[in-house]
C-alpha cells in the first residue's frame, strides 16, 4: 500500500508498530510524512498513540529497542516520564517486561524510577518477577512502599505469586502490613488461593512483622482465611497458630474457626485448633470428636435475616466501591463474598454481572465469559447479560459469538440499545478484519 493511500489511522498504527518493531528507518519516515502546518516530527510522535495510551517511547521501551528509545529520547527531546492511560511511564513498560538495557538507558536519561499515577515502574517489575530489574529500580531510589491501583509493590508480588521479588522488597524493608484501600494487607493475598495459598509468602511476611490477627476487608480473621482457603499439606494455618495467632476470633456470624474447620470435615484442623481454642458454651461436648458431632447434627449458627440482609448490601457497596477506584480482583472478591449471604435469584444475576464486569477491566476473558454465562442462565431476558457475555466473547477474540451475544441475543429483546448496536458494530468489523487481515 503505497503511503499517500493510507488513512490517518493507518498511518498511525504502522508509525507505532515501527517503533515496537525496532524499525527505526520507518519510524522517521512515518513520521517525516505526517509532519503538517508547521508540526515537527517531535510533535507527531509526542501525540500519537494507540488505544491504551501507549505513545511510540512506551512501545519502545517494552520491546527493548534502544535505537528507537535513543532517538526518541536524545533527537526529539520526548518526555522521558510520559504517561499512557492507565498512568505508566515508558520505563513502567521496559521494567514489566524484563527490558533492562532499554531500563538503564531510560534512568541514565532521567526516568523516575517512582513516577506513574497507576503503577510505578517498581510495581511492573515486582508483579512479573523480575528480581535483577527490581534490585537496580530500587538502587535508583524508588519508593519501596509506593502506593498504586493495586497497592504496594508487596502487594502486587503477592497477587502475582513471586516470592523472588516479594523477598527482595521485604530486604529492602517493605512494609509487612501496609494497608491498602478497603483494608486489605500483603498477608490477605497469600491465604487466598491464586491458584493456590503460598506458604513460603506467610513465612516471609511473619519473619519480617507482619500482624497475624489482622481482621480482613472480608470480616475474617487471618485464622478463618487459613481454614477456609487452606488446603491439605500446605502448612499455613500451622504456621499461623505457631506465630501466635488467635484463633478465638470469630467471623461476622459468629462462627469460630474451630466450628467452620468441623463443618468442612477437617479433623486436622480441629486437632490442630482446639488445644488453643477457649471452650464455646453452646457445644455440650468440649472436645474433639464432640465439636465435630455437633457441627455435624446442628451445623454452624445462621446469621439472621436482618442481619444477612446488611451484610449483603455492605459488601456490595464495598465492592462498587473497589471497583470505582479500579481495584477489580478486590471488587470481584467482594461480589463473591456477597454471594454467600442469600441474595435473591436478581439479585445474584446482578452480582454476576457485576463480577464479571471486574474480570473484563482485568483483562480476564475467561473468568468474565463463565459469570455472564451463568448470569444469562439466571436473566435470559436480560439485555446487558448478553452485552457481558458479548464483550467476554470480545476479550477472548471470538468475535463470530460476540456478534451473536449482541445481535441474536441482546438486540432481539432491546432494539434500541445502542450500547449492544454499538458493540454489535465493533464486533462485526473486529471479525472482519480477522477473516481478511490484509485488507
Amino acid at each position: 500500500m503505497e503511503m499517500d493511500a493510507m488513512g490517518k489511522q493507518q498511518r498511525e498504527e504502522v508509525l507505532l508498530r515501527a517503533a515496537s518493531d525496532g524499525n527505526l528507518r520507518l519510524l522517521k519516515k512515518m513520521a517525516r510524512a505526517m509532519s503538517s502546518g508547521g508540526q515537527g516530527e517531535a510533535s507527531v510522535l509526542a501525540a500519537v498513540e494507540d488505544g491504551e495510551g501507549n505513545r511510540a517511547l512506551h512501545l519502545a521501551a517494552g520491546e527493548g529497542r534502544l535505537e528507537v528509545c535513543r532517538y526518541l529520547v536524545e533527537d526529539l527531546r520526548l518526555d522521558v516520564n510520559q504517561l499512557n492511560f492507565k498512568g505508566e511511564t515508558p520505563l513502567f513498560c521496559s521494567a514489566h517486561s524484563g527490558r533492562a538495557a532499554a531500563a538503564t538507558y531510560l534512568l541514565d536519561h532521567g526516568a523516575d524510577p517512582s513516577a506513574g499515577k497507576g503503577r510505578s515502574p517498581v510495581h511492573g517489575a515486582a508483579a512479573r518477577g523480575h528480581c535483577e530489574m527490581l534490585e537496580m529500580l530500587l538502587s535508583r531510589g524508588a519508593d519501596v512502599d509506593i502506593d498504586s491501583v493495586q497497592g504496594t509493590p508487596l502487594h502486587a508480588a503477592l497477587l502475582y505469586r513471586q516470592d523472588g521479588t516479594m523477598k527482595i522488597l521485604l530486604e529492602h524493608h517493605a512494609d509487612p502490613n501496609k494497608v491498602f484501600a478497603i483494608g486489605y494487607t500483603p498477608l490477605s493475598w497469600a491465604l487466598r488461593p491464586m491458584p493456590t495459598v503460598s506458604l513460603e509468602s506467610v513465612k516471609l511476611l511473619i519473619e519480617a512483622g507482619a500482624d497475624v490477627d489482622f481482621i480482613d476487608f472480608t470480616g475474617d480473621s487471618y485464622v478463618m482465611l487459613a481454614v477456609k482457603y487452606d488446603i491439605p499439606g500446605t502448612g499455613i494455618l500451622k504456621c499461623l497458630l505457631d506465630a501466635g495467632a488467635n484463633p478465638n476470633i470469630p467471623d461476622e456470624c459468629g462462627t469460630t474457626p474451630i466450628e467452620l474447620a468441623a463443618s468442612k470435615g477437617r479433623k486436622d484442623m480441629v486437632e490442630m485448633l482446639f488445644p488453643l481454642t477457649s471452650p464455646i458454651s453452646t457445644l455440650p461436648e468440649w472436645s474433639i470428636d464432640g465439636i465435630i458431632s455437633h457441627v455435624k447434627h446442628f451445623g454452624l449458627k445462621p446469621m439472621d435475616k436482618q442481619e444477612r440482609a446488611k451484610k449483603l448490601t455492605e459488601l456490595k457497596q464495598k465492592a462498587s466501591e473497589a471497583f470505582k477506584s479500579g481495584q477489580y480482583y478486590i471488587a470481584a472478591l467482594l461480589y463473591s463474598s456477597a454471594m454467600a449471604f442469600g441474595p435473591s435469584p436478581d439479585d445474584f444475576a446482578t452480582i454476576l454481572a457485576n463480577r464479571s464486569l471486574c474480570s473484563l477491566r482485568a483483562m480476564n476473558g475467561r473468568t468474565a465469559l463463565a459469570d455472564a454465562s451463568s448470569c444469562r442462565m439466571l436473566r435470559p431476558l436480560w439485555p446487558k447479560a448478553c452485552y457481558r457475555e458479548g464483550a467476554a466473547f470480545m476479550l477472548l477474540k471470538d468475535y463470530e459469538k460476540a456478534c451473536k451475544a449482541f445481535a441474536d441475543d441482546g438486540l432481539k429483546l432491546d432494539p434500541t440499545n445502542s450500547h449492544l448496536a454499538n458493540a454489535l458494530r465493533e464486533a462485526q468489523e473486529a471479525a472482519k478484519n480477522a477473516r481478511c487481515p490484509g485488507k
